[in-house]
């Protein structure tokens, strides 16, 4: 029995899933006034910055509003709710990694585009950094640091398209994205190939070529679609979801990448 290695989680992570389980569950209501950050710290056993980090990504998802004068509330779980839901099961469940790639694919393919049109020669640098990270972290074998420079690269790309509203749904699925890539990271040469593919992006935008740019992406989701299908047994039916045109285009050469 091939059994991966328990991944790390900060205090943050497991602060925010004791909240978001309250609130899911209904423990902790709409409307319902959440004890000051100091109080609350006291009672978790985390420090006030793991708290702020934890409650500010339940703010992202608008499970938790601050208005001032008044304090932080609990607003009702909505389309979040089934995010969460889905994190936990990836790599199980055949219908959530389709669901999740294919609302992946649709989604980066136009945000690299923008990012293609509308990148700051300091978000490129940004970006740059991260690859030099990347590239570190592969060679030290850090996967927790590697599976973090990946969301960050993916999140990144979306604050370089310019359009925030892209950039929050980014931002709102942050946990379940970093769950999907650290479970992929740890199938066989998935984290050489992103890095790989990470390169071609960079490339790619760095020459304003949207076109590449929207192909090496698709290439990279579709290439952790094939990993998951060889090494779980499992058929996603690759040519049923969106964004295989691309696949197509490329003469069907899934790993066309600049290395």
């Amino acid at each position: 029995m091939n059994i991966g290695p328990i991944q790390k989680t900060t205090a943050a992570s497991r602060v925010f899933q004791v909240l978001y389980e309250m609130i899911a569950s209904g423990r902790l209501r709409r409307g319902e006034k959440m004890p000051p950050q100091d109080v609350l710290a006291r009672q978790l056993g985390v420090s006030r910055n793991t708290l702020r980090e934890a409650v500010n990504k339940l703010s992202a998802m608008g499970l938790l509003v601050s208005r001032q004068g008044i304090g932080t509330t609990v607003e009702s779980p909505g389309p979040g709710s089934y995010l969460a839901s889905l994190s936990g099961r990836f790599l199980l469940d055949p219908l959530s990694v389709r669901e999740f790639v294919e609302a992946r694919i649709s989604i980066e393919r136009i945000t690299v585009k923008l990012a293609v049109e509308r990148a700051q020669p300091q978000q490129l640098t940004r970006l740059r950094n991260i690859l030099k990270d990347q590239q570190k972290a592969l060679q030290e074998d850090d996967k927790p640091s590697f599976i973090g420079q990946d969301t960050a690269f993916h999140l990144t790309l979306a604050e370089m398209s310019g359009n925030r509203v892209l950039q929050k749904f980014l931002e709102t699925i942050h946990d379940m994205l970093q769950r999907f890539i650290g479970e992929v990271s740890q199938l066989p040469g998935a984290i050489e190939d992103a890095f790989a593919f990470h390169s071609s992006i960079v490339h790619a935008i760095a020459g304003r070529d949207a076109a590449a740019a929207e192909r090496q992406i698709a290439l990279h989701l579709f290439d952790v679609v094939k990993r998951i299908e060889s090494n779980l047994g499992v058929d996603l039916h690759r040519s049923t979801l969106h964004g295989f045109d691309l696949l197509q285009e490329s003469g069907g050469k899934e790993r066309t990448r600049r290395r």
